[in-house]
């Protein structure tokens, strides 16, 4: 995720931080597109149904979720 949204992928650390979106097992990551240099859209699938999540990179966690 970090290298989607960084200026300079070459002279980066990396965290060892881990952030779980508490996926159910039929669900998995489709995309993640940064908004802004705030927040990220996680598009999350299963079999049936596509949700959104909003991702707030300073705050570290979830703002919301969008049901298609």
């Amino acid at each position: 995720m970090y290298l989607k949204i960084s200026n300079n992928s070459y002279n980066n650390s990396y965290s060892s931080e881990f952030i779980s979106l508490n996926l159910k097992e039929d669900e998995e990551i489709a995309n993640i597109q940064v908004i802004d240099e705030n927040r990220l859209l996680i598009t999350i699938k299963n079999n049936s149904f596509l949700t959104g999540a909003i991702y707030n990179i300073k705050e570290k966690k979830i703002q919301e979720y969008i049901d298609k």
